[in-house]
């Protein structure tokens, strides 16, 4: 089983070793996907992998000292209203979103962690978010 969860981090709990500790702990394994830390705050986009209760064991210890929320969400581009001019590729902080030899936007689900970036830049609101 994978979930995906935003993981926020703020105070002096930025410097404890959260992440270090659900592997531990747990023996999930996690990726990173994205990540910014600053010395008082910081958030993770993670991937936890592992099964039903290792992921919820972990998804508790994160919560001990920072905000966790699941990425339930998959983005879909309504090819008929793409005008392909690329403004969400520049802000696809996984490489989800690329443009093709003909420059027509290409989305890539599999890759999508659902942050939204390109659904709030879209000039024409052709990506939409979808619960799944």
């Amino acid at each position: 089983m994978k979930k995906r969860v935003f993981y926020w981090i703020s105070g002096s709990n930025v410097r404890e070793p959260v992440v270090s500790n659900v592997v531990l702990e747990t023996g999930v394994m996690v990726n990173i996907l994205k990540a910014k830390m600053e010395p008082r705050e910081g958030f993770l986009i993670l991937e936890l992998t592992g099964d039903e209760e290792q992921i919820e064991k972990s998804i508790e210890i994160l919560k001990k000292f920072g905000e966790a929320e699941d990425i339930p969400k998959i983005i879909q581009k309504d090819d008929e209203k793409c005008i392909d001019c690329g403004a969400c590729v520049v802000h696809c902080p996984v490489g989800a979103l690329s443009v093709d030899e003909e420059f027509k936007i290409l989305l890539d689900e599999d890759e999508c962690i659902g942050c939204k970036n390109c659904a709030k830049i879209c000039p024409v609101n052709a990506i939409k978010i979808f619960e799944i």
